[in-house]
């Protein structure tokens, strides 16, 4: 692709018509568009880790741009303590919600990266927490006998 002088210097010497020339700027003016669109999207398997490791204190909000968000979830999880750990458990359903829907960043954008690999993340999440709500305790005693006992 030619850039916007040598387009110029087309037109100038006749080398091209006036319609022509009209018809390659605007090409010229939406691959410059779409490249600078390109480069500002967030990542969603970016946006995923953050959330799944650091969702609790917002950075993953923080990343995306979804500033009222991020703060809201840092301060519930500061005082978090104060109130028996319940705003916590708040944030933490509420970062769930976010892994499992969120596909855009706050200005709009589609979060780029593998559809493929941000689905699987998603479904590993899910599989993560499952396996951690249905945790049974296995205990084997001196004579061999095996206990289970649910928490």
């Amino acid at each position: 692709m030619i850039d916007a002088d040598k387009l110029k210097e087309l037109r100038d010497t006749h080398a091209i018509s006036e319609e022509e020339y009209l018809e390659q700027k605007k090409r010229l003016a939406a691959a410059v568009l779409r490249e600078g669109r390109r480069a500002e999207r967030k990542n969603g398997i970016v946006y995923i880790l953050l959330a799944f490791f650091l969702g609790a204190i917002g950075i993953h909000n923080f990343y995306a741009g979804y500033w009222g968000r991020a703060l809201s979830q840092l301060c519930l999880s500061v005082i978090s303590p104060w109130f028996l750990f319940l705003p916590l458990m708040m944030v933490s359903l509420w970062v769930l919600a976010e892994i499992l829907f969120v596909n855009r960043s706050a200005d709009g954008k589609l979060f780029e990266g593998s559809r493929r690999i941000v689905w699987w993340l998603r479904i590993a999440t899910v599989a993560v927490l499952a396996l951690g709500f249905s945790y049974n305790g296995l205990v084997v005693d001196e004579a061999g006998v095996e206990e289970v006992f649910v928490y």
